[in-house]
């Protein structure tokens, strides 16, 4: 009696922890990319490809003009937005010609292609790649660098080679001092420092014209709770008024119309509050909004991009040197029945069409096969399409030959990502 007794809980236990067991994830494409999925079984190519669906691209960009209301101009960030025909429509829907860009190589394809364009560095950059800007450059070139780039200094040992390299080209350059204010990613620590640079560049003329500031506050957005985000956002707001209240006491340097840059997507509804010493605010993530930027600042963006890859393998979600245990492994975790392979990979993103995918931490990543694994509840096929939702924009675009665009669930078109043409 007492052995069966011990084997009726046995059994008991078994079936309680059976129904710990992880839920069936998997469900077909939700109807929006069940009819993406059909359009690009007919049109897509079977490569895999970026798509921007502009509908929702509009959509933020006019949450943008809403919120910052005529009162903050929008300086586009390249990084995020490397293409130059998503800089283009964005400048126009956002009625702005002022781009941050990142790097030499991008400064030059951007001047070309936008030649009213006002350009500020968005990271300083070595003196010798400011000067291959200058000998890459057209000649004649309606894009004219003395009023329209702006170099970022963050130094004063910067600040003294770009002096320098001023006197060597023999013509002016514009530049803007780095100010932190809180993120403690270099710049000017203190209006100290900055006064001492100022100083420098009072006592030591060169062709030099100062434009501004720019300060990054990426941190308030991060914020720790035993700081808080409100008292992170005064903090910082703070700093960026002392670094000013210094910069204006140079009055012979300072400008009369002074560019103070700062913001950034995760912080831009911040700034477009009203109390801020910004009079424009850079962003460029929040028009794409990939999943790094799933704040409850952002919660009103919509995920405008996506990447699209082709199923070539549907398998069982076998695993080498399992052998019997693939069964036991399976019936557990029903979300391993599946194994699919992509064309392509491995990208820094999440599958988000069919649910119930993720990637297999068990088999590792590929970068010609992608596995993803999932249930049968997926519906998933060969030549299917599955679609992942990037984590960043940054980087992503050029690993692409060209961003399909999608209108009312139709392609009408693509744009090319910069350093792709």
């Amino acid at each position: 009696m007492k052995r069966r007794r011990l084997l009726g809980l046995g059994a008991i236990g078994l079936l309680g922890g059976w129904t710990l067991r992880p839920s069936d994830q998997g469900q077909p494409h939700t109807p929006y990319f069940a009819a993406l999925n059909q359009r690009l079984q007919r049109e897509g190519g079977g490569a895999p490809l970026l798509v921007v669906d502009l509908d929702r691209l509009d959509h933020n960009a006019a949450l943008l003009n809403r919120r910052l209301g005529g009162k903050l101009p929008v300086r586009l960030v390249g990084k995020s937005l490397a293409a130059n025909g998503l800089l283009g429509y964005l400048a126009e829907k956002l009625a702005t010609q002022r781009f941050m860009v990142f790097h030499q190589a991008q400064a030059n394809e951007v001047a070309r292609a936008f030649p009213q364009a006002d350009l500020l560095l968005g990271q300083p950059l070595p003196s010798a790649a400011a000067l291959a800007f200058y000998q890459q450059l057209p000649h004649p070139s309606a894009f004219a660098p003395a009023r329209q780039l702006t170099w970022l200094i963050d130094s004063p040992q910067r600040l003294a080679a770009y002096a320098e390299l001023a006197r060597a080209l023999g013509q002016p350059l514009q530049i803007a001092l780095e100010i932190d204010i809180g993120l403690a990613r270099g710049g000017f620590a203190s209006p100290a420092q900055l006064g001492a640079a100022l100083s420098w560049l009072r006592d030591n003329p060169a062709p030099l014209t100062l434009r501004g500031l720019m300060g990054y506050d990426a941190q308030v957005a991060r914020t720790p709770f035993w700081v808080g985000q409100a008292q992170a956002l005064a903090d910082s707001t703070a700093r960026y008024r002392a670094f000013i209240d210094t910069a204006q006491s140079f009055t012979g340097l300072w400008p009369r119309r002074p560019t103070l840059n700062g913001g950034g997507s995760l912080t831009y509804p911040l700034h477009a509050r009203g109390d801020t010493p910004l009079n424009e605010v850079a962003l460029g993530s929040a028009l794409l909004k990939p999943s790094d930027f799933d704040t409850s600042l952002l919660a009103e963006h919509q995920p405008a991009l996506w990447i699209a890859s082709p199923v070539l393998k549907a398998q069982r979600g076998a695993l080498p040197f399992l052998g019997d245990g693939q069964a036991v492994l399976q019936g557990w975790n029903r979300n391993r029945q599946q194994a699919f392979y992509l064309n392509g990979g491995p990208w820094p993103a999440a599958p988000i069409s069919p649910a119930g995918l993720s990637h297999d931490p068990l088999y590792g990543r590929s970068a010609h096969q992608e596995r993803l694994i999932g249930s049968r509840r997926t519906a998933l096929a060969v030549d299917d399409w599955v679609f992942l939702r990037p984590q960043r924009a940054e980087g992503l675009l050029a690993a692409f030959g060209e961003l399909r665009l999608l209108r009312h669930g139709r392609f009408v078109g693509s744009w090319t990502p910069q350093g792709s043409a």
